[in-house]
């Protein structure tokens, strides 16, 4: 008995100490775990990928990211991109939800277009991400902004990773194409040379092509040889066709095997203006050397705004890189003027030898007025829409909704407290239910006020429609204004667009015998807010989801400031109205009209025939021949309620443009120029505004040799020029047609009957 229970007790002890053993590991084990979800895990790490190329400020920047994630699993977040300068934020990006899977991912982000007074070789940019597995900053990154102290062109070539070493044809080809190789180096008074402008070329798989045509914005020309040409996927194509026909420019040699989608890109980029060019393969696939009118030459072709030069040859034999050879190849592909507005002399006057004044003539450094244009870049002028989209009042609350609110009040603490408080036998709570009322019936005034205020809200847009030779859509540039009657965050949907900022006049027409710089605020603002001192500060452009595709622009205005924002789309969704643009068609006996600045009436009648009858006319040349309908309607409600204060405007414009024309006559060279045409200051705003938009306001940098820009969708609207002033055989119809938020202008470029055919 005894021994039993000695065995009984001893079995109890040992399982007592199993379970003691068992609780202690199980509690090692579960305070490991425990510790080890507790320890720092390394977070992902994103930097600049290695093909990021340059980027130039004022037009969107195409990047590429490598993003590296620990592990193999899905991480599911946002990126955040803050992209300023030494001592400013310029523009804030929240990407939409992205899905990245390990452990390494490359993508590519279209961040906003940037413009900074100052000259800046870099802009760097803060990224965070905001997740659920992971969260937190992920430090600075660097965007090369090159040759800020140049005029920057931007070129894309397309070059695969993989191939081999760049060949020498490739070289020389890209050494001839640059713009520079028209422009040699000069030398200023002191003897030193100086290049004047830069082309950079950016290099860029085939595979990483964008589809979007905003993302081909950030560049001036693209490049496509041999096999790049054919690695391009149908998306690729379409993307890059729709930039090219928006304003773009393209140099294309398109040999070996075909696909059919690259035929139909090709016709398509032609079909306006084939040159005798046949777009049709061979037996083997491949467009023959017979496909151009002249064998071997390049063939320069206008593709809607765009301009395309291709050259069909056999990629193994050599070429002429002679630059006379390749003039008339880059004056297609940069859109040469018909005639440059060059000043390849100066003449100044200085003291002689005798004590007279001596007039002297040298070679100038700046034949071209690149270095003017690059400090003094003129932007768009605000203050023209800004006066025509301006509303004249501010929606308040109605007075006879106040009229009853006071009735309300007087009945309810009056008659209303004595019966109701009477039949309640509690006249006393007066005291409680009178400063109620009052509470109750003031907070509901200011309620009705700030709701009203809110409503008060007005978006006024004028939308440039540019249509192709056959009346089609090409590309849309909306330029709407914000004007809020509080303060309050204000949020724009945006699709497949580029959304831009413009700097907005805050002392409107007080101040325009002032420079831009002086009248405007600052140029990278999205609105503006207070500070912690209760100051007025710039606020940063700030987006949240995807650029271009479809993403929403944060603003933050103050009450009674207005806000012009642009956004540009290739090609867009506006109406196009279907109609035979050709039966506006005027023959060159017809263009005497143009100086006297008065469209016949015939001309109007047969466009608003089509177009309705408020439909608003203009027609515009080079060298100050324009011409208007002289309808009341091209002044808006403001110009006309401030009709002294215009005088005074006008006068003040035409003493600027007068000023503005002897500083021309003191650069000008040997060439004679015309007088300025000082009678556009007393046209409306919204027809100045126009003209501006459509005509090179001074030839000077690029408008010295070039007609048109690529579209960029940046703050200076530079790239809005259609108009070539020294072809004396294109003319530019111009049609302001109302809508409900605003007006819609129809921009046309015309050739003269008598050249239609040419």
């Amino acid at each position: 008995m005894f021994s039993a229970m000695t065995r009984y007790y001893r079995l109890l002890a040992h399982g007592r100490t199993t379970l003691l053993v068992v609780f202690s590991l199980s509690g090692f084990a579960l305070n490991a775990l425990a510790q080890s979800s507790q320890a720092p895990q390394k977070s992902l790490t994103i930097e600049s990928s290695n093909i990021q190329p340059p980027v130039a400020l004022g037009r969107p920047m195409l990047t590429w990211w490598d993003v590296k994630i620990p592990g193999s699993a899905l991480v599911v977040g946002k990126f955040q991109f803050a992209i300023k300068s030494d001592n400013f934020l310029f523009a804030t990006l929240e990407t939409e939800e992205l899905t990245l899977n390990g452990p390494e991912q490359r993508i590519r982000v279209l961040l906003p277009p940037v413009d900074c007074a100052q000259s800046v070789d870099r802009l760097y940019v803060d990224i965070s991400f905001q997740g659920k597995k992971y969260s937190g900053p992920l430090g600075q990154q660097i965007l090369r902004v090159p040759f800020t102290t140049k005029t920057v062109f931007m070129g894309l070539i397309g070059e695969s990773r993989l191939g081999k070493k760049r060949s020498v044809r490739r070289e020389k080809i890209m050494e001839r194409l640059r713009f520079e190789s028209l422009i040699p180096e000069t030398t200023n008074l002191a003897g030193e040379t100086k290049e004047l402008v830069k082309t950079i070329f950016a290099s860029i798989d085939p595979n990483d092509f964008p589809t979007e045509p905003l993302a081909y914005c950030g560049y001036d020309v693209v490049i496509l040889l041999d096999v790049e040409f054919r690695n391009l996927r149908k998306p690729q194509l379409e993307g890059l066709l729709s930039w090219v026909q928006g304003g773009g420019s393209l140099f294309i040699e398109p040999n070996g095997v075909l696909e059919p989608y690259h035929l139909d890109f090709l016709r398509k980029l032609t079909e306006e203006d084939r040159s005798g060019l046949v777009i049709q393969v061979d037996p083997a696939g491949k467009l023959p050397l017979d496909s151009t009118p002249s064998g071997t030459a390049p063939v320069a072709i206008d593709s809607g705004l765009g301009s395309v030069v291709m050259r069909i040859v056999d990629p193994h034999e050599p070429i002429d890189d002679s630059p006379e050879a390749w003039q008339t190849v880059i004056k297609a592909l940069w859109k040469f003027r018909f005639q440059s507005a060059d000043r390849k002399v100066i003449s100044f006057i200085e003291g002689g030898l005798d004590g007279l004044p001596v007039q002297k003539t040298v070679d100038s450094p700046d034949p071209y007025g690149f270095d003017q244009t690059l400090y003094n870049a003129e932007s768009l002028k605000g203050d023209l829409l800004l006066n025509h989209l301006t509303p004249t009042g501010v929606q308040i609350v109605p007075l006879w909704l106040l009229a009853m609110i006071l009735i309300a009040f007087v009945c309810l603490i009056g008659p209303g407290e004595y019966f109701g408080l009477g039949l309640l036998r509690a006249r006393k709570l007066t005291w409680i239910t009178f400063p109620l009322a009052t509470i109750g019936v003031t907070s509901l005034t200011v309620w009705l006020s700030n709701r009203y205020m809110t409503a008060g809200e007005t978006r006024q847009s004028i939308e440039i429609c540019d249509l192709g030779s056959r009346g089609e859509l090409i590309r849309t540039n909306r330029f709407e204004l914000l004007f809020v009657a509080s303060t309050h965050s204000v949020l724009t949907e945006v699709e497949k667009g580029v959304f831009v900022p413009l700097r907005t006049n805050q002392r409107q027409q007080s101040n325009v015998n002032l420079p831009v710089a002086a009248t405007f605020g600052n140029p990278g603002m999205g609105g503006v807010g207070t500070n912690e001192d209760g100051q007025v500060r710039p606020m940063p452009n700030q987006a949240q989801g995807r650029i271009p595709t479809q993403f929403v622009a944060r603003q933050n205005l103050v009450k009674w400031t207005p806000q012009i924002n642009r956004i540009m789309s290739i090609p867009g969704a506006a109406s196009v109205p279907q109609i035979d643009w050709t039966q506006f068609e005027l023959g060159k006996n017809e263009v005497q009209f143009l100086e006297s600045h008065v469209i016949p009436p015939e001309f109007v009648r047969r466009i608003q025939a089509q177009l309705g009858l408020e439909a608003l006319v203009a027609c515009f040349m080079g060298h100050h021949r324009w011409a208007a309908d002289g309808s009341p309607a091209w002044r808006s409600a403001r110009e006309a309620s401030n009709s002294q204060d215009n005088l005074w405007i006008m006068q003040q414009q035409m003493i600027q443009m007068q000023q503005q024309a002897n500083w021309a006559q003191q650069m000008q060279s040997g060439n004679s120029r015309r007088p300025v045409d000082v009678s556009l200051a007393y046209q409306p705003d919204l027809f100045r505004w126009i003209h501006q938009a459509s005509i090179p306001s001074a030839e000077l940098g690029q408008f010295a040799l070039s007609r048109q820009t690529t579209p960029k969708g940046g703050r200076r609207g530079d790239d809005l020029v259609l108009l070539d002033p020294s072809d004396a055989n294109t003319w530019l119809l111009a049609i302001v047609v109302p809508k409900n938020d605003g007006w819609i202008l129809y921009r046309k470029r015309m050739r003269f009957r008598d050249l239609a055919g040419n």
